[in-house]
């Protein structure tokens, strides 16, 4: 039996769940935000996963569900998300 693999978030998935549309204007810079959270947290680059994107195939930046918390962290201190209500989490 093969081990389940737990799916891998990206900031745009994150942001819908959270009520935002995937293609919010801040979507780039709220991720940047994501990222520069994450290093500071693990000391290392996050993870990639293919996500289509129009018509394309792109490596986005992608968390583990146990790494949900640096997207967490990263609303809280992104200017754009800071004011909005608090992300489920």
């Amino acid at each position: 039996m093969k081990p389940q693999l737990s799916r891998r978030i990206t900031v745009a998935e994150y942001l819908v769940r959270q009520g935002l549309p995937a293609d919010w204007r801040y979507a780039s810079a709220y991720g940047r935000a994501a990222a520069r959270v994450y290093r500071q947290t693990y000391r290392r680059e996050p993870g990639k996963a293919f996500r289509m994107i129009g018509l394309r195939f792109y490596r986005v930046m992608a968390y583990r569900p146990a790494e949900a918390h640096v997207l967490v962290a990263a609303w809280d201190q992104y200017p754009r998300t800071a004011s909005l209500p608090v992300p489920v989490r």
